[in-house]
């Protein structure tokens, strides 16, 4: 995702590919006094079509995320861990991408929200990478496994998490 270069060879995307990103930290995408209307207002406006009520898509957006009332205003410096993954989630939703990379989706979620996650991703027609040690959620979704080994290599399986385990003799 830009943040780290190859040491060797090069990364390239399919020519078609819109990607969309939630990083393990994305604090820095809260250190503003905007307030979370605002801020979401933002990526409703880069994807609302001609003639969506913009209004109806912000307010929508924000109560699918658990936000209403008077917490809408909130300034999205003040938000916890959990409503921040809970904004940047609108944000990829908004953003209608193909290719989701996603690094500990689940940390700082309650069950509730780690099971609407889950549900939204298995819905998910696009490619999903993602890294987790949340085993749950890995057994939920995987069906492709890439392990980077301490010694530097790569172990690549196509199946699911329980089946990977079993193969290393580890179920």
């Amino acid at each position: 995702m830009g943040e780290l270069q190859p040491q060797r060879g090069s990364i390239k995307w399919a020519e078609k590919a819109s990607l969309g990103y939630y990083a393990q930290d994305h604090a820095h995408d809260f250190d503003s006094g905007v307030n979370l209307t605002d801020w979401i207002a933002g990526y409703a406006r880069a994807s609302a079509s001609e003639g969506d009520d913009l209004e109806t898509l912000i307010r929508g957006t924000l109560g699918r995320l658990l936000f209403s009332g008077n917490e809408v205003r909130k300034p999205v410096k003040v938000i916890s861990g959990g409503e921040q993954g809970r904004m940047i989630f609108g944000k990829l939703m908004l953003m209608k991408t193909n290719v989701l990379v996603m690094d500990e989706p689940t940390n700082h979620l309650d069950m509730e929200s780690i099971e609407s996650l889950n549900t939204a991703l298995e819905k998910f027609k696009g490619t999903l990478v993602f890294v987790s040690h949340d085993r749950e959620f890995v057994s939920s979704l995987a069906t492709r496994i890439l392990e980077i080994r301490l010694d530097g290599t790569l172990v690549n399986y196509l199946g699911t998490y329980e089946e990977y385990l079993a193969s290393q003799g580890l179920a």
